[in-house]
Parts: C-alpha cells; structure tokens; sequence
C-alpha cells in the first residue's frame, strides 16, 4: 500500500470510529450484552466470560432478530478478521474487525422485525475476535433467531472448506485475507441446501499426516491435532463434544498429504486418516461420516482413500462410513478457480453440487439444489 493510500484508509477509518462512536453515545440507544439469551452462536466458541464470548476458527457465526430502524454490534479482534453480515437476507456486507469497534449494521431501516446474521468469513490465522454486545434504539426489542435448523453438519478440512481465495479473481490471484470466505466455501453451502447448521474444524495448509510442503513425510501437528480445539490457535482450552453433536460428519482432507514432495506412505496415511475416523466414531457414536477426496487432488490421495474406507468399513463391521470423489476435471480453468487456484464460488458450488445428492440419498434428507445452482 502507497502513501496516499494508507492516508487515505487511516481517514476512513478515524471518520468509521466517529460515526459508530457517536451512534453509540447517543441518547435513545440501548446496549444488549453479549450474554443474552436471543442471541444465537454456532461454532466452537470461549464462552468462559459469556459477556465476552471469543472465537477463532472461520465459519463461527452469530445469529438474532430485533426490532427498529438501526442495529450496531461491539466487536474486536486479536488482527484483522473479515465477517459477512446480512440483514434480512439483503446482499451481504463485508466488514473488517482490528482492535476495538463498533460495526453500523444498518440503520435507517423500518421499525419492523429485522434478522441479523454475521459470519466470520476468515480462519484462525487471521485473528481471534470477540464479541460484546448490540446496539439497538430505546424500546426495540431482541429476539431469538426463528426457524432454527433440525439438522446438523460438523466439517473437518482444509483450505478448500476455509473458502481460502474463494473471491480471488483468478487463479494466479495470491491469498489475501478478504478473498477469503467462509461462507461460499461447499461446506455451508451443503448445509444451507439441507437446511442444517455447520462447524466448521478447518485449518488452510494442513493434511491428515503431513501438512503443505513440510519437508518430511510426516509432520508433527496436522489437522487431527486441532480436532479437539476449542480455538484453531491454541491447544487449550479443549472442545467438549457433548455441547454439539452434529447428524454427520464430512472430512475433507489429503489434498495437502500429497500436493508436495515427499509423498507420505500409503499405510502411515491410511492409518492416520482411519485413526481420525475412530475418533469421531468414538465422540459421536452411530454418525454417518463422508470422507472426500477433491477437487484439488487426484491419485495417489483418491485410490488412498477410496481403498481406507473400504477396508474401515469391512474391519470395524460399520456402513455409516463414505467414500465420495470430486473429480479435478469439474474445476474449469477461468470459470471455476480463484486465488492459487483454489475453487472460487462457482467451483465451490460444483464441490457442493456432486456431496449435497451422495448425502441426501444416504441421510434421507430433501435438499433445496437453489443453493449451488451456479446462477
């Protein structure tokens, strides 16, 4: 960033505080902490201080209904996160958080019941943000979030169900944090055509023995070393597993095993990737888990799997285990691929498109297709 430029984001930025702190001070306005209970949180989130729920892993989002004309939410985060907010289903805005602030929601609205959703678009990486309240007009009034899914869905992957460079405008785009989206990767987009809500346990770079472009075949924390987090950044505090359990559970993960060399063995995968399985069988007992492999990957990861969930299935005398292959051929170079060739939108949805029918046949569950009809 130039000079003038930085001039310019600093000016933004300083007139953005004022407004939202003159919005915040002034009379007629009431604060709702974060601790109320209209307020709904999905996602592996801190609540050890419940006025100052915090989060770190992308997908985590927050939902609730309100009455009046504005709405503005006290936030702040560790770096530089990006959150998507929709206000009654209207065109998302983008939002940045870093440090302290207060988001205008919207305003100007009619006095009538309004739906506010807000999800964080980036992964861990990129901050931890907390949330500490609302700002709503004196006499509107918070409610919970309507029609609460039946059904959920917990995603374990990597960058492809982060949404990383999922609004890079082409495959030679490099990543920067606001191309990235949480909320276009396949995996929420699965979920909102089944109606569910998600988790999503991703972390871009990592595999299920070896992480991108680690120098030996193995490395010593890929992503089943994160499965247990309550936070994508930090070991400690750990998820309780009971405090959610999903109806499925969709893995998605190899591409980083073998995007680069060396190769680790097939057993040492097939083993730590059947390890993965257990454990989710054992927290969550008699759940159907999809394993995919795609659409960034081909052989040897696609045979690899294929062939692991097989055997799973004939050795521990289950059939709620899942192979589905995304072929690499449905990503079109120019249509379907955004920063370093990672799937834009459109490739998300083709993802989506090809796991949404395997898992509706198996879980008996209807689906809406509006969600990754590439319109």
């Amino acid at each position: 960033m130039n000079f003038r430029k930085a001039q310019l984001s600093l000016i933004f930025i300083i007139v953005l505080l004022f407004h939202f702190k003159a919005f915040a001070g002034k009379s007629g306005k009431q604060f709702i902490d974060a601790a109320n209970s209209a307020i709904r949180y999905v996602g592996r989130i801190d609540f050890s201080d419940k006025e100052n729920p915090r989060f770190d892993w992308g997908g985590v989002y927050i939902q609730f209904q309100f009455t009046g004309k504005s709405c503005a939410v006290k936030m702040s985060d560790t770096r530089h996160d990006y959150f998507q907010v929709m206000v009654d289903n209207l065109p998302a805005k983008v939002m940045k958080v870093t440090g302290d602030t207060i988001l205008m929601i919207a305003d100007n609205l009619k006095n009538k019941l309004h739906k506010v959703e807000i999800v964080k678009r980036t992964e861990g990486e990129q901050g931890t943000a907390t949330f500490s309240g609302i700002y709503l007009d004196e006499g509107a009034v918070i409610s919970p979030w309507a029609n609460v899914p039946k059904h959920k869905i917990q995603f374990i992957g990597n960058s492809i169900t982060c949404g990383y460079g999922v609004e890079g405008k082409s495959k030679n785009a490099h990543f920067k944090p606001e191309t990235e989206n949480s909320y276009k990767s396949y995996a929420p987009i699965t979920a909102r055509a089944f109606d569910a809500d998600y988790h999503l346990v991703s972390h871009s770079g990592y595999g299920v023995v070896r992480n991108y472009g680690y120098k030996e075949k193995t490395s010593p924390e890929p992503m089943p070393s994160k499965y247990d987090q309550v936070y994508d950044m930090k070991e400690k505090p750990k998820w309780n597993f009971s405090n959610w359990i999903p109806d499925a559970v969709v893995i998605n993960l190899g591409t980083n095993d073998f995007s680069t060399h060396p190769f680790p063995d097939k057993a040492v995968f097939q083993r730590g990737y059947e390890n993965l399985i257990l454990r989710v069988q054992k927290n969550y007992p008699g759940v159907p888990v999809f394993c995919i492999v795609g659409p960034m990957i081909d052989e040897p990861c696609y045979s690899y799997v294929k062939e692991m969930v097989e055997a799973f299935r004939q050795v521990h005398q289950v059939n709620n285990v899942y192979f589905v292959g995304v072929p690499t051929y449905l990503m079109i170079p120019g249509q379907d691929l955004g920063a370093d060739s990672h799937p834009n939108y459109s490739g998300q949805k083709k993802t989506a498109a090809f796991l949404v029918p395997v898992m509706s046949s198996v879980l008996g569950w209807p689906y809406n297709g509006d969600e990754f009809m590439n319109k």
